[in-house]
């Protein structure tokens, strides 16, 4: 999983460091490892949990750069100008985010539940 990805799915601009991704990234890779089998922590779900786990613990300390009651558009990097959230609306992307991570999961040990109760036996059709 990589700062990239969490930028598709956030819609975040790439000035967003990768510093400050990776950090958590790493605090939500540890989270779904203890939530998932290893066997399924390269399956694409598990990596779109840890994506969206990363955006919700970034997303707050993201959107501390404006305080409460002040101006939401700020500038960083020169001449681009950016709106940040207030703290109250930056915890409830925080929580979508969340939500978006367990959908992930809970489709993915779905599945893998489905597929141990078959007793290993995957049968699909085109």
């Amino acid at each position: 999983m990589t700062p990239e990805r969490v930028r598709e799915l956030t819609g975040w601009p790439p000035e967003v460091p990768d510093a400050v991704l990776d950090a958590h990234l790493d605090l939500a890779r540890r989270e779904v490892a203890a939530r998932v089998p290893p066997a399924l922590a390269a399956h694409p779900e598990a990596l779109d949990a840890v994506a969206w786990l990363a955006a919700a613990s970034a997303a707050p300390v993201l959107h501390t750069f404006a305080l409460s009651g002040a101006a939401k558009v700020g500038r960083l990097e020169g001449a681009v100008e950016w709106r940040f959230l207030s703290p109250a609306e930056a915890e409830g992307y925080a929580a979508h985010c969340r939500r978006q991570a367990e959908a992930c999961l809970s489709r993915l040990l779905s599945a893998a539940g489905d597929f141990r109760a078959a007793g290993g036996l995957f049968v699909a059709s085109v």
